[in-house]
């Protein structure tokens, strides 16, 4: 079967590294994946060296009808049995060259998390209205997490008969000793001591300041103590400010936004101090890596998580996290368990593969 999926932008940010797992994890299955989003990013380069065939569509929020007439005669020429669409903006254009032209298919709709939070209130008002369009129109709302899920039907968006839980699925990260190590050496990171990582965007959702304020505790507890924060973002300079005040700027480094990978394997704990997530990728990477694990009680973590799979942490508490840090710290034993049952936690649910066996049933039981 012939599966169109679709995403507005090409960078790779979490919707697109879904995008990017599913279509490589289909390989040698009954679904032969092709791509639509905007040309020139670093996902279309990944998925044309995977041998799959890209067509560049211009989307973007004036709702043009260029894009879903586009998606319609795609459709047409490559015999395309489903629509499987990823975020707001481009299965709004799905839903057009289903309505207006003729692109008469199912559709899917993965949603990849509420994001409303990031708009001023008259915007915030018509995603919103767009959200229940397209969860009307779609034949099936995939979330991934059961919040989400469950966030779709509360608020109305959807019936809760149409919406469903198909988690992501995250690749190993492929990491080789001598790539960890000299980002160690980059970096100036002393192998003797112990050394807390924290992954994700300097923006308000992931709490990178509760962070820098539990790293300052830790310091008091723990002499030594190394710290690093891999990510980019708006808040950059705020935070760099934060960590002055706080003393910590000789026992932080700021890696900038760049691949996580080679840094996973150094980190004695991994942290994640999210105020809200969907289901936060960085986290299946840390368990996919057994890096014992400090989060928030966020229900977006706690899905990847589990109840036994990582310290477990009140929202917005840089005491509680210091806590939680420390306490992994001081028992190697139990940070090595932990990192253990993440691990398994992982192969048994967020594997590309099992993500890929989800979706060819949805998509059988659709076309059937």
């Amino acid at each position: 079967m012939k599966v169109l999926h679709l995403i507005d932008k090409s960078f790779l940010g979490g919707g697109q590294a879904a995008v990017r797992s599913l279509i490589a994890a289909a390989r040698g299955s009954a679904v032969k994946p092709l791509l639509a989003c905007r040309d020139g990013g670093p996902l279309v380069e990944a998925v044309r060296s995977a041998g799959v065939t890209v067509f560049p569509i211009p989307f973007d929020k004036r709702f043009r009808p260029g894009p879903a007439r586009s998606i319609a005669r795609i459709v047409r020429e490559e015999g395309v049995d489903l629509l499987h669409g990823h975020g707001l903006v481009a299965t709004t254009f799905a839903t057009l060259a289903r309505t207006f032209f003729g692109a008469r298919v199912p559709l899917i709709y993965q949603q990849h998390g509420f994001h409303h939070h990031n708009y001023g209130p008259w915007t915030v008002g018509l995603r919103k209205a767009a959200e229940r369009a397209v969860c009307r129109r779609a034949d099936r709302v995939v979330a991934d997490s059961r919040a989400d899920a469950a966030e779709l039907v509360a608020s109305g968006y959807a019936r809760s008969d149409r919406v469903g839980t198909i988690y992501v699925g995250m690749p190993e990260p492929e990491v080789s000793e001598a790539a960890s190590e000299a980002v160690r050496g980059e970096l100036c990171l002393e192998p003797s001591r112990p050394l807390v990582g924290f992954v994700g965007r300097l923006h308000p959702q992931k709490g990178v300041d509760v962070f820098l304020r539990a790293a300052a505790l830790v310091r008091r507890r723990i002499a030594g103590c190394q710290f690093v924060v891999v990510g980019d973002g708006a808040l950059e300079a705020e935070l760099m400010s934060l960590a002055t005040e706080l003393g910590l700027d000789g026992a932080l480094r700021w890696a900038g936004g760049r691949p996580d990978g080679p840094f996973l394997p150094l980190f004695d704990v991994a942290v994640l101090t999210s105020r809200w997530e969907g289901l936060p990728l960085v986290l299946l990477e840390y368990m996919a890596m057994r890096r014992p694990i400090v989060t928030t009680a966020v229900a977006g973590c706690l899905e990847a998580v589990g109840t036994d799979a990582a310290e477990v942490v009140a929202i917005d508490s840089p005491e509680k996290t210091a806590e939680a840090i420390v306490r992994l710290l001081c028992a190697p034993d139990r940070a090595a368990a932990l990192g253990e049952r993440a691990r398994s936690r992982y192969l048994e649910q967020f594997t590309p593969s099992v993500t890929a066996r989800r979706f060819e049933t949805l998509y059988q039981e659709l076309l059937s």
